[in-house]
């Protein structure tokens, strides 16, 4: 059985589309196309401007109807600073007589490692449970049918500022899609572009248009996320600078940027500044001076060998290398590292959906149905 996944990942004023079809039977991931589309409306996942962000995001969904016939499930990545993160711990004590674990004692465990008075301000993105706790003794992964009185969880909580949510749901509604999962894009990025190894010691970052993501690893354990309200924007200014020219002209030069050596001189330049000031924000977490990751992995619109070579100097780390998805069967071209983003969230709901992972599982066909309705499909 076939079905189509949609996922929508917004880097600046960016939107990135990534329409993949997935084979149930041979657990095959198909891309078949995507897109990036430029629009002032958005600023990352913050709507600048409700009725221009709606008619964009309009014209998104509608080439993207062009290359299906069903109704894809729908995967929206959300960055920026109007995220925070913390891990949780709940506990529950199993229902059923014979003390065997069942799916909705993790799905209890998994409720209780929620904060029981939320700020008013914000909403619960996603819940990632790490690791289990069968009666006091901690590190199992899969505890459904093995025996035990309590069970404990471990988890990573991604937050939102509410009226940033509210006001992105109220675009997507007006667009038809009523029905979707909020994912973290950095915590995607995190789970698929790092190998067990790598997640021994690590450190992924997403650097975009104007903002920066990082997720650090420790023994095989998600530890800290951070998102940093600045980016390639700074660079860009930086780039100006050198250039003489102005803001828009340095960031479409940025944005078209071609390695060579008079090109690669002028952006470390400009970028060197800002690649001190991420570590500076980094450094200012006691996790990450506790724990400093030993490989680096870059990722995003910044991921280009002079900036990875000058990042593994600024951060200490032993090794670094650029984010790549190689092993993904596609239909189109997949080379530019802004599509990095949605990839990952194509392969993360994929995994997560089959392991049952999470306090919100991926719902059933039948989202956008209402647009593509309109677009003249006869979904099914």
């Amino acid at each position: 059985m076939n079905r189509d996944i949609l996922a929508l990942d917004f880097y600046g004023k960016t939107i990135v589309a990534a329409l993949a079809s997935h084979d149930e039977d041979t657990d095959t991931l198909r891309v078949r196309y995507v897109l990036q589309h430029h629009s002032d409306a958005f600023n990352g996942a913050f709507v600048r401007e409700r009725s221009n962000a709606q008619d964009e995001l309009t014209r998104v969904f509608a080439q993207i109807s062009e290359y299906t016939e069903r109704t894809p499930l729908v995967i929206v990545g959300v960055r920026g600073n109007f995220l925070s993160f913390r891990h949780g711990t709940g506990f529950t004590y199993t229902e059923s007589r014979s003390r065997i674990i069942r799916e909705s004692d993790i799905d209890n465990a998994i409720h209780e490692a929620l904060p029981k008075e939320l700020d008013d301000s914000l909403e619960v993105v996603d819940v990632l449970p790490l690791s289990y706790i069968i009666d006091d003794q901690p590190g199992a992964t899969d505890p459904v049918g093995m025996h035990g009185y309590c069970l404990g969880v471990e988890t990573f909580v991604s937050y939102g500022v509410r009226t940033h949510l509210t006001n992105f749901k109220g675009v997507l509604g007006a667009c038809g899609c009523e029905d979707f999962q909020w994912i973290p894009s950095s915590v995607a990025l995190a789970e698929m572009a790092l190998s067990s190894s790598e997640k021994i010691s690590s450190l992924l970052i997403d650097l975009g248009e104007d903002s920066t993501s990082a997720v650090l690893y420790h023994k095989n354990s998600l530890l800290e996320a951070w998102e940093i309200p600045f980016g390639l924007d700074r660079v860009a200014e930086g780039i100006a600078d050198q250039l003489q020219n102005d803001y828009p002209t340095a960031l479409e030069v940025l944005r078209n940027y071609e390695a060579d050596s008079v090109m690669d001189e002028v952006l470390l330049e400009a970028a060197l500044p800002v690649l001190q000031d991420i570590h500076k924000e980094l450094v200012q977490s006691l996790t990450y001076i506790q724990h400093p990751p030993t490989q680096l992995v870059l990722c995003g619109q910044g991921a280009v060998p002079v900036l990875q070579k000058a990042l593994k100097n600024i951060l200490g780390t032993r090794k670094a290398r650029l984010c790549t998805f190689n092993k993904l069967i596609s239909d189109c071209e997949l080379s530019s590292p802004q599509y990095d983003g949605v990839l990952a969230l194509l392969q993360y709901v994929v995994l997560r959906e089959q392991n049952q992972v999470g306090i919100t599982q991926v719902k059933e066909e039948g989202l956008l149905g209402k647009l593509f309705g309109k677009l003249g499909f006869n979904l099914f």
